[in-house]
């Protein structure tokens, strides 16, 4: 029975042909990378180097022996720290036919945020780049729990700590690994954890996001939706956004198991950017706001030909409509399609229909979904154009943060709707809008950033007294973190001071870029929670 003022998506219905009832991720990964075979699955666009759906099924078979004959079993948990590339899929994909948990981190992170986000899913084993070795080798000494790091590029010289190289694992990998043989275990889909994702809270460092089997075939599923597909075996898409990130993530899967090729990016570089496009024709571009100003605005856009591009998707942080209809006009697209959604409703939950001509809306809600706006004060439900906080209920909603039972009751109620801080509404035609945030996350370029972690951090400068911290708005990053620094009496520190400080401690996106502000008291209500909302309005009465 349909609740009222409830909206409710359409049914979750297996996309898949041949799919039997009650098939787990893994085998179905496993069947759909034999079906799409000799087919160029990934390319990476820096060095040319390419792999077929085959190469991905074999290698994932080969190191899924490997891992169990590591003594890794189902529920334990392998991370990868590394930046875009063709090896990051495998471990991912064999984790999934063997019921481990991936879990994987960001490679921007300092020794101590990989040390925190290790604590949290406790790895026994991690795959890296070189780029990162140093760092993780620097945490393992404190992470006694991993028994092994496994090194993605082959390296003769002198390493800080024992590895062993990923192409010797894949060498001695037991016979049993044989992909036209080996079979992919069946779980309990809805129970059995698939990934560990990081994501921020208000109240300090990355928590664990767990998604389940289901969880992300519901993810998988309901973007294959006629309604909402946006992706066919026939296309290329752009492999930029971080594969660590849920959005990046989510991409992989996608790709796998609908069969287009991704063009990999290890990072963002102007003209490799848009020279990958002209030379691979990239046909769908999934995008962030900072993108899409770039794609807007930057005069190099004009010297290649994009003409390859059919479809862009915009997601992470809200867009503004003048930044998507500059990019429109300029590639010369029909629309740009929007979405919302958190790591923990798997990745998305909300698209825009793909022939949306709307650049206001974050779409429609996905399929097996449900949604509801709640009252601000009240938190009864309302109507449509009614704005309050969206809420969200169904197979996409997380397991829960990962050994943190407090933190996932704070977030998902006694019914099952996940409260999710945003503050929108939705229209006649169900169509869901954003309007505000009512949680005090910073969006930097797509990425989460916690005040309380920076002010944590401020807060052991000895010459500070108190600070507090608040995103100010910014065209091209979405928004810029902002430090209100109350000094020690006494004290002789300059803005330099805080933010090289600060810089030192902490990953790129958590930087000070929107400044430091010197203020005689931080203002806090009577149970010494921050004020945030009294420091924006300052901002903006200065304008």
């Amino acid at each position: 029975m349909k609740e009222p003022n409830v909206l409710y998506g359409p049914p979750l219905q297996t996309i898949f042909p041949n799919r039997k009832a009650n098939e787990s991720l893994s085998t179905l990964m496993y069947n759909r990378l034999r079906e799409h075979g000799t087919k160029v699955s990934q390319i990476d666009a820096v060095t040319g180097r390419n792999q077929t759906f085959e190469d991905i099924l074999n290698s994932s078979c080969i190191l899924a022996s490997s891992l169990k004959s590591r003594g890794l079993i189902a529920g334990d948990v392998l991370s990868i720290c590394s930046e875009n590339r063709l090896e990051f899929t495998i471990p991912l994909v064999a984790a999934l036919y063997i019921g481990v948990v991936f879990a994987p981190l960001n490679p921007a992170y300092t020794t101590d945020e990989i040390i925190h986000a290790l604590t949290i899913s406790k790895p026994k084993i991690i795959f890296c780049s070189a780029r990162v070795l140093s760092s993780i080798c620097e945490a393992v000494r404190k992470c006694t729990f991993v028994s092994e790091i496994i090194l993605f590029d082959q390296n003769e010289e002198s390493l800080p700590c024992k590895v062993t190289f990923y192409s010797k694992l894949l060498e001695s990998a037991p016979q049993a690994a044989d992909s036209a043989v080996f079979e992919a275990m069946q779980f309990d889909y809805r129970k059995q954890t698939a990934v560990v994702l990081c994501s921020s809270g208000t109240t300090g460092l990355p928590k664990g996001v767990m998604l389940s089997h289901a969880n992300l075939e519901a993810f998988v599923v309901a973007g294959g939706n006629p309604r909402q597909l946006s992706l066919t075996s026939d296309d290329r898409i752009l492999g930029l956004l971080p594969f660590f990130h849920g959005y990046g993530y989510g991409m992989i899967l996608n790709c796998i198991l609908l069969g287009p090729t991704c063009v990999i990016l290890p990072k963002f570089e102007e003209n490799l950017f848009l020279s990958t496009i002209e030379k691979y024709k990239v046909s769908v571009l999934p995008t962030v706001p900072p993108l899409m100003v770039f794609l807007a605005k930057h005069p190099l856009v004009d010297k290649y030909d994009m003409s390859s591009v059919r479809s862009v998707f915009v997601g992470a942080a809200p867009c503004s409509v003048e930044t998507i209809n500059a990019v429109k006009k300029r590639l010369k697209l029909k629309n740009i399609r929007q979405g919302y959604g958190m790591t923990e409703l798997s990745i998305a939950i909300t698209a825009a229909p793909k022939d949306s001509n709307n650049p206001l809306t974050v779409g429609k809600l996905l399929a097996g979904a449900e949604g509801k706006v709640v009252d601000l004060e009240t938190g009864e439900s309302v109507g449509a154009n009614v704005i309050g906080e969206l809420c969200f209920r169904g197979p996409h909603i997380m397991q829960g943060y990962y050994d943190n039972p407090t933190a996932t009751a704070n977030i998902i109620d006694k019914q099952g709707w996940l409260h999710t801080g945003d503050v929108g509404y939705y229209d006649q035609e169900e169509n869901f809008y954003i309007v505000d945030r009512l949680k005090e996350l910073i969006k930097y370029k797509g990425f989460q950033v916690a005040p309380a972690e920076l002010e944590g951090v401020i807060l052991t400068h000895p010459q500070v007294k108190d600070a507090a911290v608040i995103g100010i708005a910014d065209e091209s990053s979405g928004e810029l973190p902002k430090a209100y620094v109350v000094k020690q009496p006494g004290a002789d520190i300059m803005e330099r001071d805080i933010v090289d400080y600060v810089k030192g401690k902490v990953s790129s996106q958590k930087r000070l870029r929107g400044g430091v502000e010197f203020v005689s008291v931080i203002p806090r209500n009577p149970s010494g929670k921050v004020l945030r909302r009294i420091l924006r309005d300052g901002i903006k009465s200065k304008l």
